[in-house]
């Protein structure tokens, strides 16, 4: 079963996080810094691309009860809905709670522990100083352009460090191994391949009708303009995001 869900502890900064982790290898699917993890669309987006790249759905998926997780169900039951395996249909997705699911609260513990838990310091400690107010919109735009190409990157190496290491079984019926391993080869372990092939058709079809258009941003914009005119360098690193943060702040005031 695969399960997708948000993250919010950095969302007061302007940086919600949303993942789908396999339940069976705890292989991280996808793990997307978003301007929000609330819009369907979104969210639906990230399923939809897994399943082009795969060519496969999943046996079963599982999200919490959110709005924004209405799509994925519908699209899952879709690509479900004319085989013959276990769980098809409208059984093919199941809400529940997401702190029901060690697998993926578990993948949410180590970025708690590895990553989120300083940033989420960092980004406190600039408010509390009055650098950064997350009320002021131009601020709250600003820091998203200077920090979440950083954040994304940290994102994207955590997923390659998880789905390569190897994992000890847990007493919440997991088995020991690679995430990467597990999942490409799921009957080495003792298990079976649960995924059920999606036709080009459908996924298509879904393309169509999930088109989703990102709306244009005049923050963004302004400081991309900025930065050319200024002659200023895109951050590599959080030290460099602040001060950039600082020089485009100075500036639009």
């Amino acid at each position: 079963m695969n399960t997708f869900t948000g993250y919010d502890k950095l969302k007061p900064f302007g940086f919600p996080i949303h993942a789908g982790v396999d339940g069976y290898s705890r292989k991280v699917l996808w793990v997307e810094l978003e301007r929000s993890n609330n819009l369907p669309e979104i969210t639906a987006r990230y399923y939809l691309e897994c399943v082009k790249e795969h060519g496969f759905c999943p046996l079963q998926t599982r999200t919490d009860c959110g709005t924004e997780n209405g799509i994925i169900a519908a699209m899952q039951c879709y690509f479900r809905s004319e085989d013959n395996a276990p769980h098809s249909g409208e059984s093919a997705h199941i809400y529940g709670t997401s702190t029901s699911n060690q697998r993926v609260e578990n993948w949410w513990s180590h970025y708690w522990k590895s990553s989120s838990s300083w940033w989420i310091q960092f980004f406190k400690d600039l408010v509390d100083s009055g650098q950064v107010d997350i009320a002021n919109e131009t601020h709250k735009e600003c820091l998203w352009f200077c920090f979440h190409g950083i954040l994304q990157q940290a994102l994207d190496e955590m997923k390659l460090y998880w789905n390569t290491h190897h994992i000890r079984p847990s007493r919440h019926d997991t088995v020991g191994g690679v995430p990467d391993v597990l999942f490409q080869l799921p009957e080495e372990s003792g298990a079976f391949d649960c995924s059920v092939p999606a036709s080009k058709d459908k996924i298509l079809d879904m393309e169509i009708k999930c088109a989703y258009e990102e709306e244009e941003n005049v923050f963004q914009e302004y400081f991309h303009y900025v930065i050319e005119e200024e002659g200023l360098q895109y951050p590599s690193n959080h030290e460099e995001a602040l001060c950039l943060f600082s020089q485009l702040i100075n500036i639009a005031q």
